[in-house]
């Protein structure tokens, strides 16, 4: 067992608000220990796979608006990026896609 996981399990529900909070307390106290698992029924719950994808499309076809400027661009594109933390974009490529949406 990770060293952290017992950490996280004790973190992860000051976290959560609103529906996810109401998520987490209606699950049985056995998932509540255990992180992978939880972390796995949180994603699929919160992130389906399909919210993903629509993500990290979103970060690839990235696109400056026309009257956005250069650094609201920026901040705009790392937003995409901080909302789906799993793109799996290095940050060469990252780079890239957003000089390609300039």
């Amino acid at each position: 067992e990770d060293e952290e996981e017992p950490m996280f399990c004790k973190l992860f529900p000051h976290s959560l608000i609103g529906k996810a909070k109401e998520w987490y307390l209606d699950q049985p106290t056995s998932l509540m220990k255990d992180w992978p698992v939880l972390e796995k029924m949180f994603q699929e719950r919160f992130f389906p796979e399909d919210r993903h994808l629509e993500a990290k499309t979103s970060i690839s076809t990235f696109a400056q608006g026309q009257s956005e400027s250069l650094c609201e661009a920026w901040e705009r594109y790392k937003s995409l990026l901080r909302n789906c933390p799993k793109h799996g974009f290095d940050s060469q490529m990252q780079l890239y896609l957003f000089r390609q949406g300039l």
